[in-house]
């Protein structure tokens, strides 16, 4: 991999062990040297263990105390100034790696390079338009009214597809830095980041290569269809006879899980938040990447207070 191909995630508090699975599959896809956490918003415990392991990105200045991570994801700019990279791939941190590789990754700079876009993301995977997306939050319930405002200032034909921010390659640090000032100046809402995105990226659709969700970033009630069908290569995820790039635990119906652990390791309870998967196969798989984390660094789960005594 191109060394300059800089590879985050980011997580407050609760979101700590899920970070810690996640990690398991950074390392096999990055040098570590190329590799952050985001902080936004964990314990001075948990800050310090990655902050040692030489993972952690600060908490920009500029984010209020109490920033929501919709907020603090959309400030990127902001955690990754210092960082010197020519391509920054973002991966939320409840997701699982298929066959997203060096290789994979490297192709996907330079189809990036050759598009002359600013970034690479996905759809929706049920291929949602923007306006389809307003629409379905508005319905829920939620605040939108400031996001339409936003695609209407920008001129956004809101026939376009609605993009996501799970996986995003960047390639333009001053889009990012636009994000990241039109995420604060917006109020608070469901989804904030990507909607606001949405509201800046596509006023020039040009400045966005599209990328296939079903292919790249798997999530949703598609999620029950993922298979593994080659015990030896747990990394081999298939969808439709295809392989795929990643898994995302996050759904509307039911296909991802927010559990409480209480897992009895050798004297020691594992205690804590994890968001993983209804799929039994990619469920073992995450909660492998886990335990392995955690047995690995059990005196300091201990200090940080997830790994408590029987």
């Amino acid at each position: 991999m191109a060394m300059t191909i800089l590879c985050v995630t980011g997580c407050d508090a609760r979101y700590f062990l899920t970070t810690l699975a996640f990690l398991r599959e950074l390392e096999e896809l990055s040098p570590r040297s190329r590799i952050r956490v985001c902080d936004f918003g964990m314990t001075d415990r948990q800050q310090a263990f990655l902050r040692d392991a030489g993972l952690l990105l600060e908490r920009p200045a500029g984010l209020p105390a109490d920033a929501h991570p919709y907020l603090c994801k959309g400030n990127l700019a902001g955690y990754c100034g210092a960082e010197e990279w020519s391509a920054l791939l973002w991966l939320d941190s409840d997701m699982l790696l298929g066959a997203l590789d060096p290789a994979a990754l490297e192709a996907l700079e330079a189809d990036l390079c050759r598009s002359g876009a600013a970034l690479a993301a996905t759809g929706t995977i049920e291929r949602a338009s923007i306006a389809r997306m307003m629409e379905g939050l508005r319905s829920a319930g939620h605040h939108v009214a400031p996001t339409l405002a936003l695609l209407r200032d920008g001129g956004v034909d809101t026939g376009l597809p609605y993009i996501s921010t799970g996986l995003m390659l960047w390639r333009s640090r001053e889009l990012l830095a636009d994000w990241g000032r039109a995420c604060l100046d917006c109020p608070p809402q469901a989804l904030l980041e990507q909607n606001v995105l949405n509201a800046l990226a596509m006023r020039d659709p040009s400045s966005v290569l599209r990328l296939d969700a079903r292919r790249w970033q798997v999530y949703d009630s598609a999620l029950a269809g993922v298979e593994m069908p080659d015990p030896s290569n747990d990394r081999l995820l298939v969808l439709d006879g295809s392989p795929v790039m990643t898994v995302h635990a996050s759904s509307r119906k039911g296909h991802h899980l927010d559990a409480d652990l209480s897992l009895v390791m050798g004297g020691h309870v594992l205690k804590g938040y994890l968001r993983t998967f209804a799929n039994p196969a990619l469920q073992k798989r995450h909660l492998r990447n886990l335990l392995t984390v955690v047995n690995a660094n059990r005196s300091a789960m201990e200090y940080i207070g997830v790994l408590q005594p029987c």
